[in-house]
């Protein structure tokens, strides 16, 4: 699905194509996620790492593009990185490269003490915002100023999701892009791309309880919601004022 002339939603991921940038975009991976969850009883039936692979492996082949940059987050735990993320993100960096990619990390509010690892790796990891071009990167978790120019900005943290309602009532929530304006900027929010993660439902939640301090200061409702059901459909929904969840 095309989003512009130079910017792709992947099918069925995910995950942005940027063309002027020969780049995949991702955000949110939160590897060693189910470690957490399992420490506070939450028992997870199948691991994680395999389904992320498989997802980064299809969008290389739908675009086999020389950068994965990935918009923050590649590890869960806050603080000192524990054995299985060290594990998993040296594999994952290891399965980007055997794509035929170099990953690129923008630092995000998790990614504590990981410098360590991707400076053994020789990963670039770098502190938003991150200018490339015409666009602006960032995790989301700081109110950056933003520019009032044509500047597009890529972002995640807020894990964003609609909820929407069936036939018959029942209540489904979707993992999302947003994309809309800000001024004269363009900013597109990616989902996680951890598929535990569904994330803020936005046409639910009140603003003010938005994760991100950037989304919090704009109006949300002009935003447009791209639906993801991963390996399945991209649907493409009215703005977020414009329908609601009863």
């Amino acid at each position: 699905m095309q989003l512009n002339e130079d910017i792709e939603v992947i099918e069925f991921e995910p995950a942005l194509y940027v063309k002027s940038l020969d780049a995949i975009i991702v955000a949110d991976i939160h590897l060693g996620l189910e470690w957490e969850l399992e420490e506070k009883g939450v028992h997870i039936p199948f691991p994680t790492y395999e389904p992320i692979v498989k997802s980064l492996r299809n969008m290389f082949n739908y675009k086999p593009a020389k950068k994965l940059i990935i918009l923050g987050d590649i590890k869960n735990e806050f603080g000192d990185i524990n054995p299985e993320e060290w594990t998993q993100v040296q594999d994952f960096i290891n399965d980007v490269r055997n794509l035929g990619a170099e990953p690129v990390l923008i630092r995000g509010n998790h990614d504590n003490f990981v410098r360590i690892v991707l400076k053994r790796l020789n990963v670039e990891f770098k502190e938003p915002p991150v200018r490339m071009g015409k666009y602006l990167l960032i995790h989301g978790d700081k109110d950056h100023e933003l520019p009032e120019d044509e500047s597009i900005i890529l972002m995640g943290h807020e894990h964003p999701a609609v909820s929407i309602r069936d036939s018959i009532g029942v209540k489904h929530k979707f993992k999302s892009f947003l994309y809309g304006e800000y001024r004269n900027t363009r900013i597109i929010v990616l989902p996680s791309m951890n598929p535990l993660t569904m994330g803020t439902a936005v046409n639910e939640v009140d603003v003010n309880n938005l994760l991100s301090p950037i989304l919090r200061k704009i109006d949300i409702a002009s935003f447009t919601p791209i639906l993801l059901v991963q390996g399945e459909a991209l649907k493409r929904f009215p703005k977020i004022g414009e329908f609601t969840i009863q």
